[in-house]
């Protein structure tokens, strides 16, 4: 029972594939299982991140001040706005603590003009 068990664990943990589709560091977009399954992390190490935005993120883009974020929940239909002041952020802290959102698009585009908030230059 126990090698069946290890088994089945090992190939589910083997079995799982995931890739980075946008980065600027220490900021990435990372999917794990399937391809709707991106979020916005900040990276901590080589092979770990902390969470900021969840899934799906839908676009991302930065400036030297800050990262934004496009979302839609996974299987909902509603767009989600967020921002990352980079000065503020920091690897100890929750995605909670740090991002900034949801914002609606209208107010997210004012605070666009506000803030100085950059351009989404990729979308997903």
């Amino acid at each position: 029972m126990k090698r069946a068990l290890l088994i089945i664990f090992s190939a589910l943990l083997f079995s799982c594939d995931s890739g980075v589709e946008w980065r600027d560091k220490p900021y990435e977009v990372i999917w794990i299982d399937t391809g709707d399954n991106r979020t916005l992390n900040h990276e901590i190490s080589e092979n770990a991140s902390i969470g900021r935005v969840e899934a799906e993120v839908i676009a991302v883009g930065s400036n030297d001040k800050y990262v934004v974020a496009k979302q839609r929940p996974i299987g909902g239909d509603s767009i989600s706005y967020f921002y990352i002041d980079r000065k503020k952020d920091d690897k100890y802290l929750n995605g909670d603590e740090i991002t900034q959102g949801p914002f609606s698009e209208a107010r997210f585009f004012e605070l666009k003009n506000e803030l100085g908030l950059p351009e989404f230059s990729k979308e997903f």
